[in-house]
């Protein structure tokens, strides 16, 4: 009887074994059949700005994971209704003006935004802002960087933040695409000397100095659209930027403008050549400027970017 059950047992066990394997395959081929991905699926990598995967589709448990993370990691600045109005800011505010943050955090209620790749006025695409929460803004001083977040944790974060506004529902029939960033142009003194009679056509010294310390005429005097002040971008150190600070960083900030503050997007008054004389005239500011430098840094990049044409050569 004692070897009639051990048989037994160990049979129950071998079907029960098969059954759970005929019942991962089953699994396992309707998963590839319907294409279908688990949240934990998609990229978990960390450290990069640009984002490796896709995003992953946006539904309800995509939410939920977006909110867990805003709570965790968001709520103490931006506030539970995502307006700017956290802890941080608010009691700040009350209690210890001298080590409030800088500026008030982003209201993402009214979804307007300082970085993004689109025209003025309108919303950022969504690899924009993938950029801004992993990067941070203005060398984590008042946003700091998220990039040590999984990048499906970044993603879900995103979709939440845009559940936040009814802008997103409203206007994605008009949406406008991102400005085209061409390749940047060879720097050379004569392009330096026309960038300083840019910068003085456009009257930057009024706001950013006549050496681009942010200490114009005009400095103290400025505000955001929040009625709260707000100073200028300080030229001569690059890890204020609030944007990427290359080449390409500076001149998609001349073309599209910030959203929210005084700087206004050039696209409508200068051209393509003034902006860019415009960019390194502003980057000549800059302590470490090298003009030598950046035309390696830059001469380094139209190579790398150059294109094989059909008879193997490169353009």
């Amino acid at each position: 009887m004692k070897t009639k059950a051990i048989i037994a047992f160990v049979l129950f066990v071998a079907v029960a074994i098969g059954v759970a394997v005929i019942l991962a395959i089953s699994a396992k081929k309707d998963f590839s059949s319907s294409h279908s991905r688990s949240f934990y699926d998609f990229s978990s990598e960390i450290g990069n700005i640009e984002p490796v995967g896709s995003s992953p589709p946006i539904d309800a448990g995509l939410l939920i994971h977006g909110e867990w993370v805003y709570r965790g990691m968001c709520i103490g600045c931006h506030g539970v209704k995502g307006d700017g109005n956290g802890g941080v800011w608010t009691l700040g505010e009350k209690y210890s003006k001298a080590h409030q943050l800088p500026r008030m955090p982003r209201d993402f209620s009214a979804a307007i935004f300082k970085i993004r790749s689109t025209p003025s006025g309108s919303l950022p695409t969504d690899n924009d802002l993938f950029k801004s929460i992993s990067r941070g803004l203005v060398a984590d001083q008042d946003m700091p960087a998220f990039k040590f977040l999984p990048e499906r944790d970044r993603w879900a974060v995103l979709a939440y933040i845009k559940s936040l506004s009814p802008r997103w529902v409203e206007e994605k029939d008009y949406q406008q695409p991102a400005v085209e960033i061409g390749q940047p142009p060879l720097p050379d003194e004569p392009m330096l000397e026309a960038g300083k009679g840019v910068y003085a056509k456009m009257q930057c010294a009024k706001c950013h100095g006549p050496t681009g310390k942010g200490d114009g005429e005009t400095a103290n005097e400025l505000k955001d659209d929040n009625g709260l002040p707000i100073k200028p971008r300080n030229f001569s150190d690059a890890s204020q930027f609030v944007g990427s600070s290359d080449p390409r960083g500076v001149y998609q900030t001349f073309t599209t403008g910030i959203d929210g503050t005084p700087m206004p997007s050039y696209a409508d008054n200068l051209n393509e050549d003034q902006r860019w004389q415009l960019v390194y005239y502003v980057m000549s500011f800059r302590g470490d400027w090298s003009l030598e430098k950046i035309r390696s840094q830059v001469q380094v990049e139209r190579t790398a970017n150059a294109k094989p044409t059909g008879d193997g050569m490169s353009k």
